[in-house]
């Protein structure tokens, strides 16, 4: 069991500066490295994409509150967006948790590639209009929080890669956008670690330290170490380039999408 303590350590700091460098969740890390941690404990197959996003998500409600408070420290979030969709995000997500108990994985997997695989297209080849638009309703923020929030859900990630888009889109740059959306993130991930341990499958409750849908050694020992490294990872993204920030951003998103499609179709 050593070994898979000193892995989570190292995962923690790969996920804390993820989150705070990109203002991200971490969840395109965590979930394929919590998918192996489980296949190697010889979990039960068909709970192990539960127990992954769920877990996932809860070592993501420790990380993202210290990139989120970093991001506004250094005056990097834009709040007229925050304070209009982070409740919807939260409850979509929520409701998310719930779905996902009654859906296939594979299912859930190709909606993810495929919105990871446009994303990552948008970012690297940079299609825009020859403006940004900056204008917004109500109905809009609804639309795209509760959709995010839902999506996110599905997978396990904090929403980043789909949130940092939009609101580059909307008009904010580079560094607002991540300090946006680690704000965001961090309501979606505190929302889906209470559906984690809310709603979980009953095969999972036959499993030593679980609770819910979260294995709380990895949740721990993870999501502590993460902390540090979100700080420094946020400390870092502001005083980094934007144009530097966005390509380093849109070979994550590429990554990411990459790791879902083989996930879903080898």
């Amino acid at each position: 069991m050593f070994e898979i303590f000193i892995g989570l350590i190292f995962l923690g700091v790969f996920a804390g500066l993820l989150s705070g460098f990109f203002g991200i969740g971490s969840g395109v890390i965590l979930v394929p490295a919590y998918v192996f941690l489980f296949d190697y404990l010889n979990f039960r197959a068909e709970v192990i994409p539960l127990l992954a996003t769920g877990t996932s998500m809860t070592t993501m409600a420790f990380t993202l509150p210290v990139a989120s408070y970093t991001h506004y420290r250094n005056g990097k979030v834009n709040f007229n967006f925050a304070k209009k969709m982070i409740l919807i995000a939260f409850l979509a997500t929520l409701l998310g948790r719930y779905l996902a108990l009654f859906m296939e994985s594979e299912t859930l997997q190709q909606i993810i590639a495929i919105s990871l695989i446009l994303a990552a297209v948008q970012i690297a080849f940079d299609f825009k209009p020859n403006r940004k638009n900056s204008s917004t309703s109500i109905f809009e923020l609804i639309v795209v929080s509760g959709s995010i929030g839902i999506i996110t859900s599905f997978v396990g990630i904090g929403g980043g890669i789909l949130l940092v888009p939009y609101f580059t889109y909307k008009g904010l740059n580079m560094h607002e956008a991540i300090g946006t959306s680690s704000i965001m993130g961090f309501s979606i991930a505190v929302a889906g670690a209470t559906g984690a341990f809310l709603f979980n499958p009953s095969e999972a409750q036959e499993l030593r330290f679980v609770i819910g849908s979260a294995y709380i050694p990895a949740v721990l020992v993870a999501g502590l170490t993460s902390m540090y490294f979100a700080r420094l990872g946020a400390n870092i993204s502001a005083n980094t380039e934007s144009k530097m920030l966005k390509q380093a951003f849109a070979i994550l998103v590429i990554i990411a999408a990459l790791r879902v499609f083989y996930i879903t179709y080898v």
